[in-house]
């Protein structure tokens, strides 16, 4: 099944015009579970206006992940690029997302090399496969992909996918970098760059311990999966690497709610912190796909968790 590339915003009704909203969802990693992702928009009182999800007083900010795993990575793709341009939603890249551009944005100027590119990972053969139909818009959604920020840093609202850390989002922030785009990627392909370690740290949640040698393998540095929330109770899905602890762990309370994925988490969903919440509650191994509603000034509670199942069978990898 093919999937158009995105809705023309002259085609939007007016409604869908660009506004402010101050009521938000915060929807975790998604991992190519378009049903489940119906359903939750459906349970979050979003609806559809000419094919477009939407709801008259809230947004929807999806954390990354998007892609992989899941039964239909091309499906969520567009859904979540026709909110995304008709003002109803926004993104932050995940990793999935980045290692994607990592691995194809070299190869855009010919389309077979591209979707060679796009393929060399198992997992994005069912993404390619959406797109049979009609090619050429998998690259204008991955040219779109590259054009969404890594992070989100309001009053009020903060998202990121996988770590939020002060030093790393000001270095982005001096060198004017919030996107995967020509010079992001530059920047970023510059392997152990202050920029290429603050996006390892940010979407990845990795951390770099410099070594005094090259290692055989021709790593420069000890990479590792880092925990930086202030509390310790969350639970990390047994089939996903297990985070050790950050340099820096906490997150000041004075600062803006921060929300994020990537971790896999299990149990009931539950804030990690006064101003923390993780949103990844395993959809990528058959868990629950998890939002969060968030009004800016409203203290984070355990009871504005909401949930639907994942369908369809995941890959573990």
């Amino acid at each position: 099944m093919s999937h158009h590339p995105g809705i023309l915003m002259a085609s939007l009704p007016k409604r869908f015009a660009m506004r402010s909203f101050s009521h938000f969802d915060i929807i975790g990693d998604v991992h190519g579970h378009q049903a489940s992702l119906q359903t939750l928009l459906e349970k979050l009182g979003y609806s559809t206006d000419r094919g477009v999800w939407q709801h008259p007083e809230r947004q929807a900010i999806f954390v990354g992940d998007l892609i992989d795993k899941g039964p239909d990575p091309a499906g969520v793709l567009t859904l979540v690029r026709d909110m995304v341009e008709a003002g109803t939603a926004r993104m932050v890249v995940g990793n999935h997302e980045l290692n994607w551009v990592r691995d194809a944005h070299a190869e855009t100027g010919d389309i077979r090399s591209f979707v060679h590119a796009t393929r060399e990972h198992y997992d994005r053969i069912r993404l390619v496969s959406g797109f049979s139909d009609d090619i050429a818009s998998l690259r204008t959604h991955f040219d779109w992909l590259r054009r969404q920020p890594l992070f989100i840093d309001e009053p009020g609202l903060r998202v990121v996918h996988a770590c939020w850390n002060d030093t790393a989002i000001a270095c982005l922030k001096a060198q004017g970098i919030n996107r995967l785009d020509a010079e992001g990627m530059r920047r970023y392909s510059d392997a152990y760059s202050e920029v290429y370690l603050a996006i390892d740290l940010i979407v990845a949640g990795c951390e770099h311990e410099c070594l005094d040698h090259t290692s055989s393998n021709g790593f420069r540095s000890l990479r590792r999966r880092v925990r930086w929330w202030p509390t310790d109770h969350a639970c990390i899905n047994p089939l996903e690497l297990q985070p050790t602890p950050a340099k820096a762990i906490g997150y000041p309370e004075t600062a803006s709610p921060v929300f994020f994925g990537h971790y896999a988490l299990v149990g009931t969903p539950t804030p990690l912190g006064a101003n923390v919440a993780g949103v990844d509650y395993s959809a990528a191994y058959e868990g629950a796909l998890v939002a969060y509603r968030h009004t800016p000034g409203v203290r984070l509670s355990s009871d504005r968790f909401v949930s639907v199942p994942t369908t369809g069978t995941p890959t573990h990898d």
